[in-house]
């Protein structure tokens, strides 16, 4: 026990004889020892930031004892108060060993005797935050509560608000380290939990503080406030409700909508300008014919098949500004099988297209399909009006040679008709006798599209948004002999010849001067009039033309299908000939296919000259009642008529540009053929032309 004395008033206190663990003075150190600390680390069992300790519980001072009373680091019982100073209390009722502490501004001897645990001067001092001792409402030292500053990490802490920029463990009533998800700002960060340079921390919303822009989520750091901004259409970034960067999405960020020349993202058509989203390419605003999420036709077109190593596809629907008619966009491919079928399939179950064109032209008087329709009313009525079991249904349409000109035109698959129809029909071919389609729609729809109308293409460049790309349009593109330049490349470097020797009666041969014909005696790549085997000529590609079935194959794919009854492995989807390639580029891209693959009918509708291709031989079912009936010579083996059909006049003829897979040249020379405008063939296709903005 201390030694007490009474000199003159003034209490001296044998400093040597002070128990530890109660301070007498601001400078007293209330004690750390190690089972505090344990006891810190699991949390107190008792004491002033939990439940009082009983007599024998362990304190640092008097507010951890029920009893109020601390005494060498113990809880103590207490006699009953008197209302006298007896014993050994320092005032009334209150210090000594047997009394509770005293509290503020009350007698003492040491800091035992007082609840603030400071005794200066034998009087019991108010606590501070600076006296060293943990007094108070502090629930660490000198720390936590209303009066102190706020707790570092290991100190003690009723709630968050006790420490300094670290969270509470309520538990065991400890400050946390701090953390990057501990709701706090701290560390090195900018903002609550976010920002800073530490990479795998939270980029901060808005509204949260930042020093830079990399401080924030997607939005920009204001340089003046410090905050990172709200999202707006023009900070160069995608944040808010945009689908890409400052475009899409709706309210509150309210961008413009998105384009496809920037191969802007969506995640619905109304993000896009074009009112289109595809998720086959992969949700990027398009065209409506690739709006799906198919990816054959789609998102196959370039370098390469499908599956092959080192294959470079792109989307089928994408268009380039022209050289120098730059309000005008002609689309980079042909027109795929795979997108064709978007426009079939938005028609809808009755197949009327004709009911389609009507509306459209209604709607669109001054467009390419109305002047059409204006110029020559007959073919308003050559459209399909039903899908199957009809006169020119839309079955007829898509697989047969409905007016056969004298002659099989490769639409119509059976044995013998040299088709290369690429259109898969999802109606059974066997409404008209046909084969089921020996490949799978797969490799059809990544196909350029031949076989079709060009009164159906036309109606499809209109529902694509655009029009049958005009003769003009492809002069602006082609300026030279070849669309790369003067010089011819040589086949195997485009798809041209890519029939089998005397398919149709065409002769491959690897450049024009290399042979004088069968019927002059000369050896047409090898011995014999009909050997075509490795030709002598130097000009001719390394291994001649033994392609993946045989001589004279340039091209086919998938290879091993019988071709008796399906030649259309020998038509590549587009881009696969990367040669045949403009050397005139917009953005940099050439246009592919222009001169090779399948000869391209144009936007070029005149009156046909020719009387008898000015007429339509509907052959697709029996003649309609109270129409001129027709037929055509089909020389097939054996030799038939087919007919009678329904006989329409009237019909226009059509502009025509390229070569063919099969040999056929048409380059660039004539705006017009002299085919009509209702022609079907599996060596002609298209491509279309649109405006230039917005797209």
């Amino acid at each position: 026990m201390p030694f007490r004395s009474q000199l003159g008033g003034i209490v001296f206190v044998a400093l040597g004889a002070l128990v530890v663990g109660c301070p007498t003075t601001s400078e007293s150190d209330p004690g750390t020892d190690d089972a505090g600390a344990d006891a810190l680390e699991l949390g107190p069992p008792c004491g002033r930031l939990t439940t009082p300790c009983k007599a024998g519980g362990m304190c640092e001072g008097a507010p951890d004892c029920a009893s109020g009373l601390c005494r060498d680091g113990k809880c103590n019982d207490i006699v009953p108060a008197d209302g006298a100073k007896n014993n050994d209390e320092t005032d009334v009722d209150c210090g000594g060993t047997k009394a509770p502490a005293c509290p503020d501004n009350k007698g003492c001897i040491i800091g035992a005797d007082c609840t603030s645990s400071v005794c200066k001067i034998g009087v019991c001092q108010v606590p501070s935050p600076t006296d060293g001792v943990r007094n108070g409402d502090e629930t660490g030292l000198d720390c936590g509560g209303t009066k102190a500053p706020k707790c570092p990490v290991g100190q003690g802490c009723l709630a968050t608000s006790d420490c300094d920029a670290v969270k509470c463990d309520t538990v065991n009533k400890k400050c946390l380290p701090p953390a990057h998800d501990d709701g706090i700002k701290n560390l090195d960060e900018t903002g609550i939990d976010c920002g800073g340079p530490t990479a795998d921390v939270t980029r901060c919303p808005t509204g949260e503080a930042c020093v830079m822009t990399s401080d924030c989520a997607a939005v920009i750091c204001n340089a003046t406030t410090k905050v990172c901004d709200p999202p707006t259409p023009t900070d160069g970034l995608k944040n808010g409700t945009e689908s890409d960067i400052d475009c899409g999405g709706g309210a509150p960020t309210n961008a413009p909508r998105c384009l496809i020349s920037k191969n802007e993202g969506c995640k619905v058509g109304t993000d896009c300008a074009s009112g289109f989203c595809s998720l086959g390419l992969g949700g990027k605003c398009s065209l409506p014919s690739c709006a799906t999420a198919e990816t054959a036709g789609i998102n196959s077109c370039g370098a390469s098949e499908t599956g092959q190593a080192g294959a470079v596809h792109e989307n089928c629907c994408k268009s380039l500004v022209l050289p120098t008619r730059t309000t005008r966009r002609l689309d980079k491919y042909e027109i795929t099988a795979g997108r064709y079928r978007s426009f079939i399939t938005s028609i809808g179950p009755t197949a009327n297209v004709r009911k389609w064109v009507q509306t459209y032209i209604a709607a669109n008087p001054t467009s390419q399909l109305a002047t059409m329709i204006a110029s020559y009313p007959v073919l308003a009525n050559l459209y399909p009006a039903a899908a199957r079991f009809d006169n020119l249904s839309l079955t007829a349409h898509l697989s047969l040679d409905i007016d056969n000109y004298g002659g099989v035109r490769g639409c119509a698959n059976y044995n013998g008709s040299y088709s290369a129809n690429t259109y898969w029909l999802d109606y059974d071919p066997l409404d008209f006798g046909l084969p089921k389609r020996p490949l799978a729609r797969s490799f059809s729809d990544e196909k350029s599209l031949n076989c079709q109308m060009p009164i159906m293409l036309a109606a499809f460049c209109a529902w694509d948004g655009a029009e049958m790309a005009k003769y003009d349009d492809y002069l602006d593109v082609w300026t030279q002999a070849y669309p790369w330049g003067a010089t011819d490349l040589k086949r195997p470097n485009y798809n041209w010849c890519g029939g089998t020797y005397l398919n149709g009666g065409f002769k491959c041969q690897c450049d024009n001067t290399n042979h004088t014909g069968d019927a002059a005696g000369a050896p047409l790549f090898g011995p014999g009039p009909n050997n075509i085997g490795p030709s002598p000529n130097a000009n001719c590609p390394a291994g001649g033309f033994n392609g993946l079935s045989g001589a004279g194959v340039f091209y086919e794919f998938p290879a091993g299908t019988d071709r008796a009854k399906d030649n259309e492995p020998l038509i590549a989807a587009p881009g696969r000939f990367q040669a045949d390639a403009s050397a005139l580029k917009s953005g940099g891209e050439s246009w592919f296919d222009l001169f090779a693959n399948l000869a391209e009918y144009t936007g070029d509708f005149a009156t046909n000259t020719d009387a008898t291709l000015s007429t339509f031989c509907d052959l697709s079912a029996g003649p309609v009642a109270g129409q001129p009936t027709c037929t055509r010579k089909d020389p097939g083996p054996p030799v038939s008529t087919k007919g009678p059909g329904t006989l329409y006049n009237g019909i226009p003829q059509i502009g025509m540009i390229g070569s063919t897979w099969e040999g056929h040249q048409y380059g660039k020379t004539n705006k017009l053929s002299t085919l009509p405008a209702t022609f079907q063939y599996g060596k002609f296709g298209a491509r279309c032309v649109r405006p230039a903005a917005p797209y």
